[in-house]
């Protein structure tokens, strides 16, 4: 039998009936824009990643937004996702691994290591931090979303790690700051931006990617979302068509 935390209903965290609801309010998701997924020292530099720049600091620079919520990889040593927890293993390949509190097993994508806690690969880009810094004294919401801090699960999302026993802030950060869009920006496409998309979707929030959805999928969260295309890349370039068409069919729009 699986036991759920208190607080938490099917695995998700549940949100006080007393809580501020969602209202004409929209956040800027940066994810994981860190040295470590930025070309050309990063440990796993995604292909052109540092190619989003330009668009990310035009949009801290010039489009309002009532917050912004910035995620971070951030693995402690010998993280399960590192190939070289495993010997005999290389990066890039699969191996199983076991679920947290199961006797089953997981399929987990092996990664030189990357985004060590109290690295410089861990560190958000430069240009980005100080942006964000700058924002917060002018009294702007800046929220920081640390994931992949469990040393024995992965987590690709801003909102809950891969096996979904454990979640982050976001989903009550959307809720305390009354956010009902979302606009993405950030470093994987097919892994990090993607898996946060999904889950946006899974927790009823109308998910768009690029332009204003409108319809929700749960009265929970009235809640769209958007991928702006120019603002993310992929590791693995050939498979970023695929991954945006995808979201499309889960009720994204690609802008």
């Amino acid at each position: 039998m699986r036991f759920l935390k208190p607080g938490f209903f099917l695995g998700i965290p549940l949100v006080s009936r007393t809580a501020a609801m969602p209202g004409n309010r929209t956040a800027l998701m940066l994810v994981d824009i860190q040295y470590d997924f930025l070309p050309p020292n990063g440990s796993l530099a995604v292909a052109n990643g540092a190619d989003i720049l330009p668009t990310v600091y035009d949009l801290l620079d010039h489009t309002h937004f009532d917050a912004y919520f910035a995620s971070q990889d951030y693995h402690p040593v010998g993280h399960v996702s590192f190939a070289s927890a495993h010997p005999g293993t290389k990066p890039y390949t699969s191996i199983q691994v076991p679920k947290l509190y199961s006797s089953e097993t997981v399929e987990q994508m092996l990664w030189p290591d990357h985004c060590v806690q109290g690295t410089r690969g861990c560190e958000i880009e430069e240009g980005v931090q100080k942006r964000l810094e700058r924002l917060e004294k002018l009294g702007k919401v800046v929220e920081y979303i640390k994931k992949g801090t469990n040393p024995s699960v992965d987590s690709y999302s801003a909102f809950a790690d891969n096996q979904y026993m454990s979640f982050t802030p976001l989903v009550r950060l959307v809720y305390t700051h009354q956010i009902d869009r979302l606009v993405i920006v950030g470093l994987a496409t097919d892994y990090c931006v993607r898996a946060t998309a999904i889950d946006s979707r899974k927790f009823g929030i109308g998910t768009e990617v690029g332009t204003h959805l409108g319809t929700p999928i749960s009265a929970l969260i009235m809640f769209s979302l958007k991928v702006v295309q120019s603002g993310i890349r992929g590791v693995f370039p050939e498979n970023e068509s695929t991954v945006l068409e995808e979201l499309k069919t889960r009720g994204c729009s690609i802008v």
